[in-house]
């Protein structure tokens, strides 16, 4: 290397050694070799093109000297562009940027410029050398990389079936719409076919799909800037409205309640067509993202427990179910006392490196009238900040000494990986006790993995919440980001957000086998992370097919109950044994 450096440095005094002319022919002749020169004069007409000038825009030099230089434009800048590239080579600076011109074939090609104004000894411009290098193959990858992106989005945010907005989309749409609508009141609604379960088991998932996309497709017919449809679940839509008057919220549900009275007829047999809606009616000032879902699926069992094919608004007297919630979360605490709250560990297990193990730390109860449950069967635990943040202690606690009871067993694995929850970011000092927790336990950091999900940095002081977590990740935490696809700006985050994981949602693992969408979905979502230079990890893992489909996109990690099912720490070593797919130890 220093050889060279050396060489170099003798190659240059050399060169700074010749005549001044010599010097400067030299220097313009590997300026012409290598870029697209052309000089114009101040009113941009041509006066001196190179050689590569003439080969990249298709004219010859007889056609382009004297013509104004307006010629090669492609009318893809405005006329604000040009009057700051005049405005700043006028006054005699230089100007650097992108400018897209037109060849004489009328085809368009992209030149990376500089443009250097002369300026005559008494201070005044007298032409402009404008320099060019052809930047066209890169802005070509680049609009194709951006394509890619959108259509990916699309895919993202819409129901594969229906082709209507999906849940993911919902979700943001409605965020959305409590961020930065301005108008006085919202009505959620939500909309489920009472005959679909008939007409799916009767007469087939096909007849069942048809009247999916005919619902759908009579839903668009009211969609307006005013008014947001989507599908949100098997045969649950949601309607979201803003508006300054409630009795139009009120006449439009009506009006799709009677459209939603129709026949649909297969082979054999017609079936009629109805449909249940529960909906709530807000001061925008006043409405909470989960509060208007509970409401209006509050007002939806309403609708449905009185008959069906009716509507029903929300009413506080339905916050019984709410009560039976507290109810619910009095027992979790209790479960804490008396230790029916344990921690299980479910192994995540390498497609690429047999007997590459880590662990996710699960939450489970075991329930006094119920087998043992795991949290997805009392969600509404979480949405008490105080109880979810002491049970996240709790986990975390466990997972600590777990640590040590796993390297007495001798069970290899890398690391075990804990549920973070944007209630443990209310406390500032969440993370300072994390390591003082593990440090105080000799625990190493480098044994654990934080899942976090995306509408974490939704949140106010997401920065410092990043920052945290960058520290974290410099002594050697991983980090995964949870239920990938189902957050908010999934894609803005894979550019922002330090990571190391992606875990994709068991939601389009399901449909990986059914729906090529979900498939696509995921090869897509492999390859943008791998291009990233990081790993994903498929979760909810039902059958060998799966595990093959996910192999052949190269996934790096999965994780299922047809794998191996969560257990305690001290039944690791038997379940590890009774594993269905053995090649992945």
């Amino acid at each position: 290397m220093e050889k060279q450096k050396d060489d170099f440095r003798k190659s240059l005094d050399s060169v700074q050694n010749w005549p001044q002319g010599a010097r400067d022919d030299f220097v313009l002749h590997a300026l012409d070799c290598s870029a697209i020169v052309a000089i114009t004069d101040t009113r941009g007409r041509i006066l001196s093109v190179n050689n590569r000038f003439e080969e990249i825009s298709g004219y010859t030099r007889d056609q382009l000297i004297g013509n104004d230089h307006r010629m090669l434009r492609s009318k893809q800048h405005d006329k604000k562009f040009f009057r700051q590239m005049y405005r700043t080579i006028a006054s005699g600076n230089v100007w650097h940027g992108e400018i897209c011109n037109r060849r004489q074939d009328g085809s368009l090609y992209w030149v990376d410029t500089t443009i250097v104004p002369h300026i005559s000894e008494s201070g005044k411009v007298t032409s402009y050398v404008a320099i060019r290098f052809d930047i066209t193959d890169r802005k070509q990858a680049e609009n194709h990389l951006k394509s890619s992106r959108q259509k990916l989005q699309k895919v993202v945010n819409t129901d594969f079936l229906t082709k209507i907005s999906n849940r993911l989309h919902f979700s943001h749409i409605l965020r959305k719409t409590l961020r930065t609508s301005t108008a006085s009141h919202l009505c959620l609604a939500l909309l489920d076919i009472d005959t679909f379960k008939t007409i799916n088991d009767t007469s087939g998932h096909d007849s069942g799909d048809r009247l999916l996309r005919k619902v759908a497709e009579k839903l668009q017919e009211f969609e307006s800037e005013n008014c947001f449809i989507a599908r949100i679940g098997g045969d649950e839509f949601a309607v979201l409205m803003t508006g300054d008057t409630l009795a139009l919220f009120e006449t439009i549900l009506q009006d799709i309640l009677e459209q939603m009275r129709f026949s649909i007829r297969n082979r054999t047999m017609t079936h009629a067509c109805t449909v249940s809606i529960g909906y709530v009616s807000v001061p925008l000032s006043d409405a909470r993202e989960k509060t208007l879902l509970k409401c209006a699926d509050l007002a939806l069992y309403a609708a449905k427990t009185e008959g069906r094919n009716r509507m029903r608004e929300y009413h506080p007297v339905m916050e019984e179910k709410l009560n039976l919630a507290a109810r619910l979360r009095r027992r979790v605490q209790t479960g804490l006392r008396d230790q029916s709250i344990k921690v299980f560990y479910q192994p995540i297990f390498s497609l690429s490196i047999p007997g590459r193990i880590s662990f996710e730390a699960l939450l489970h109860w075991d329930h006094p009238q119920h087998k043992v449950l795991s949290p997805q069967y009392f969600p509404e635990v979480f949405e008490d900040h105080s109880l979810t943040m002491t049970l996240n202690t709790f986990v975390t606690h466990r997972v600590m000494e777990d640590v040590s009871r796993l390297r007495e067993q001798n069970i290899r694995f890398e690391r075990i990986a804990i549920n973070i929850t944007s209630c443990d970011f209310e406390n500032t000092d969440f993370f300072r006790k994390l390591d003082s927790l593990a440090d105080g336990m000799n625990v190493p950091l480098n044994s654990l993995a934080l899942e976090i999900t995306e509408n974490i940095f939704s949140r106010p002081h997401h920065q410092q919440v990043e920052r945290e977590l960058d520290t974290l990740h410099r002594k050697g935490v991983l980090i995964s980001l949870d239920d990938f696809g189902t957050g908010f700006a999934s894609l803005t985050h894979l550019k922002t957000i330090t990571f190391d994981y992606v875990k994709i949602n068991r939601a389009f693992v399901a449909g990986l086998e059914r729906h090529g969408t979900d498939a696509a979905i995921i090869r897509g979502v492999i390859d943008i992370v791998h291009s990233l230079g990081r790993k994903v990890v498929a979760e909810g893992i039902r059958s060998a097919s799966q595990v093959r489909a996910l192999l052949e996109m190269e996934c790096d990690f999965v994780q299922g109950d047809f794998l191996c099912e969560a257990v305690p720490v001290m039944d690791i070593p038997e379940a590890l044994e009774k594993i269905r797919y053995k090649a992945l130890l």
